[in-house]
């Protein structure tokens, strides 16, 4: 195993422990080493990664897209919110892949300028939206983005646990995996690797295409 690739994996300070599990075993598929980032933390020897990746979980605080502060109806990890941003940050000025998984896609939406809305209800209060961690809804991939070069199939089905959803893309991302007018994934061209989905890969471990999502940002690793 290759020292040299070390791949820093966003949590909270508490929860995501199942998040984590499978995330954690598909990094060991990919035979890569990682290390748990979490906001209490203030010893991060940023250095010494060569990946990030950005974990699901709360939703995120409103008043850093310019939203109301009420706008949201779950709970809010605004320390973990604030720590994340500052990651991406070091990880987009070093270069390095970043992969954003849910809350991580917005998250990355976000700090390039983006928006989101704070519940799928603002984006239309008669959508069906259903929660599950297994595959239940069909995606279309857009032809030529870096997501189709992975997955290999303009359509594949995902599962779904979010409570927001991506509005305005962020300056410099483009869409390219959308369904039901909910913006499933992004990405940015000009990068390495620089890419967010909606769903949890994650959970489907056994499908081809979403462990290929885990492959190619391991790959990228310089």
């Amino acid at each position: 195993m290759d020292k040299k690739q070390l791949v820093g994996v966003c949590l909270p300070d508490r929860g995501n422990i199942f998040a984590y599990f499978f995330i954690r075993l598909n990094l060991y598929i990919q035979k890569v080493n990682w290390v748990r980032l979490r906001p209490s933390m203030n010893n991060i020897d940023f250095e010494e990664l060569d990946a990030l990746l950005l974990s699901g979980g709360n939703d995120i605080d409103p008043t850093l897209y310019g939203a109301n502060k009420d706008a949201h109806n779950t709970s809010l990890d605004k320390k973990r919110d604030y720590f994340e941003l500052k990651m991406i940050d070091k990880a987009y000025k070093k270069k390095i892949p970043i992969l954003g998984i849910c809350r991580g896609a917005q998250l990355i939406n976000i700090y390039f300028k983006g928006n989101l809305h704070p519940t799928i209800l603002d984006l239309d209060e008669y959508i069906i939206h259903k929660n599950s961690i297994f595959p239940i809804k069909k995606t279309h991939i857009k032809k030529f983005s870096k997501l189709f070069t992975i997955v290999q199939n303009k359509e594949i089905v995902v599962n779904s646990i979010h409570n927001q959803t991506i509005k305005k893309v962020g300056k410099d991302l483009k869409v390219s995996a959308i369904d039901d007018r909910i913006i499933q994934a992004i990405e940015k061209k000009d990068y390495p690797f620089l890419i967010g989905v909606q769903w949890h890969p994650e959970y489907l471990i056994y499908l081809k295409e979403h462990r290929n999502i885990f492959k190619c940002f391991v790959k990228s690793i310089v």
